[in-house]
């Protein structure tokens, strides 16, 4: 850029002009050499040549020194390459010879109409005065303090030397550090126990050096310690950014200790829960088999006792051997039922591709010649194919086509209807299912004698009744039964009912399972 073009008055084009002198602030247009065409009227009066000056006044004269080699130096090869360059100059108003501070945009440009291949267009908008400057930086300061001072987790902020220069009063409170003690102190000597301290600071001085990281925008769990020397569970975020031209940290820090004990805590019930229903199912399992060499003892002597001493036992003795034979008899039906009850965890099947509409259809075959004595009818509806166990589907179906079978009312024939249907919106979900997965809805319904509502969730306990066993025979078990099936596949079970007006089951259960849930 020449040093020695004149200002002067230019019969530049005019439509550049025009566009030039639209906007308030100075507007030099050059050559691509540096040589200057033309200064609008606010640049004029910026730098006090509104009024004509008694000598010559070349570009020169309008910059002090470091401005005016940077704008050779630097500017120059700067636009050469991109095209533009935008940094802070000093301009001097020539009549009193006061230095102001501009803003400085150089771009090269075409004009649409001219001869000239490229110009050089100086723009110089006027910086703000000190003083607005300062109520501005004062401003964003209280903004920035009332922002940390609001935030209910800690904000910590590192400078570029590695010390703590920000601690916002949640940090005082979880730290339980005055914020006056901890400024100008290292985090490794107060945020972290001894055991990690250094590899933190080593971290931290890296990401400063480097200005990045690894861990920079995450969220990582740490081990943080408390004044009293307590160390605690935190989540803490990381972030970089530059003040005065330095790297600056921000860690965002939170405590979650109280979180972290909560699923302690729930994890050991889960175990302790996990462990008892081993436990549970181990103790009916075993107490079953150990059963099973007793009573077949009992039944054996018994039936041996009849054929021996048939024609030698009348009246009490006979009816004495005879409930002894029926005791053992229901005896066996408990220990069947206590060992199909154990084994729906400890001996299921992986879950495959079911067709229930089949399962049903199999389950009425075979209780064919039950639904012909009591002059009984099965309806089957369309059913749907699911993910399942499918021996345990057909547990489940069966118990409860045969609850409706049998609880029915003298005067009119069993009736019971089985239908199903997927539900792709979504409003039912399992107690254990995943969310926002499909679901297939089963109902059994029958026309038999019901219950009443208030009883529909003790029908689900092992050995539990309502009705004497010399009305309706049973152990107690096919509910608790069903109930273990359908918690397996993470479904649930409603029971509807009113006294006299038939009862209706509703299963719910997921039409997909993932593998950590089979």
């Amino acid at each position: 850029m020449p040093e020695t073009p004149n200002i002067a008055e230019s019969n530049f084009d005019a439509t550049t002009c025009v566009l030039a002198e639209a906007v308030a602030e100075f507007v030099c247009l050059a050559s691509s050499h540096g040589e200057p065409l033309y200064v609008n009227t606010a640049g004029r009066r910026m730098v006090g040549l509104d009024q004509p000056p008694p000598h010559p006044v070349n570009l020169r004269d309008l910059y002090d020194e470091a401005s005016w080699s940077e704008m050779r130096n630097v500017a120059e090869p700067v636009i050469n390459r991109t095209g533009q360059w935008i940094g802070r100059s000093r301009l001097r108003h020539l009549p009193t010879g006061d230095w102001i501070d501009v803003e400085t945009q150089m771009i090269r440009v075409r004009p649409a109409e001219s001869s000239r291949s490229t110009l050089l267009m100086i723009v110089h908008r006027r910086l703000e005065q000190p003083s607005n400057l300062a109520t501005a930086l004062a401003e964003a300061q209280a903004r920035k303090r009332s922002i940390l001072e609001s935030s209910l987790d800690p904000i910590i902020t590192i400078n570029h030397q590695g010390i703590i220069s920000e601690f916002n009063r949640a940090a005082e409170l979880t730290f339980g550090h005055p914020r006056e003690k901890v400024l100008g102190t290292k985090p490794s000597e107060v945020l972290f126990p001894p055991a990690t301290s250094a590899d933190q600071q080593d971290r931290i001085d890296r990401y400063l050096n480097l200005g990045e990281g690894s861990l920079l925008g995450q969220r990582v769990e740490v081990t943080a310690v408390r004044a009293n020397g307590e160390t605690f569970d935190a989540e803490m975020a990381m972030t970089i950014s530059r003040e005065e031209g330095e790297p600056v940290m921000t860690f965002f820090v939170r405590d979650i200790s109280r979180r972290k004990k909560a699923e302690q805590k729930q994890a050991r019930y889960a175990a302790e829960l996990e462990r008892s229903n081993r436990e549970l199912e181990q103790f009916a399992y075993v107490a079953s088999h150990d059963l099973q060499e007793p009573l077949r003892k009992i039944r054996t002597f018994g039936d041996r006792l009849l054929g021996l001493c048939q024609d030698k036992l009348e009246g009490p003795a006979a009816e004495c051997v005879q409930r002894m034979q029926s005791a053992a008899e229901r005896m066996q039906s408990l220990i069947d039922g206590l060992l199909s009850l154990s084994r729906v965890t400890t001996q299921g099947q992986q879950f495959e591709p079911t067709d229930l509409e089949k399962i049903v259809q199999e389950v009425v075959s075979d209780l064919e010649s039950q639904i012909e004595r009591l002059g009984g009818k099965v309806e089957v509806g369309r059913l749907p194919t699911i993910q399942a166990d499918p021996l345990q589907m057909r547990q489940l179906l069966q118990n409860l086509i045969t609850n409706g079978l049998k609880f029915h009312r003298n005067e009119e024939p069993p009736l019971v209807r089985v239908e199903g249907r997927l539900l792709p919106d979504r409003r039912h979900r399992g107690a254990g299912n995943a969310a926002g997965s499909e679901q297939c809805r089963i109902v059994v319904a029958d026309n038999g004698i019901g219950f009443d509502e208030k009883y529909r969730d003790r029908i689900f306990g092992v050995f539990q009744r309502l009705h004497p066993r010399d009305v309706f025979e049973g152990t107690g078990i096919g509910l608790a039964l069903c109930q273990k099936i359908v918690d397996r596949h993470g479904g649930q079970i409603i029971a509807h009912s009113q006294p006299g007006r038939g009862s209706e089951f509703e299963v719910l259960l997921p039409i997909l399972h993932s593998k950590s849930q089979r």
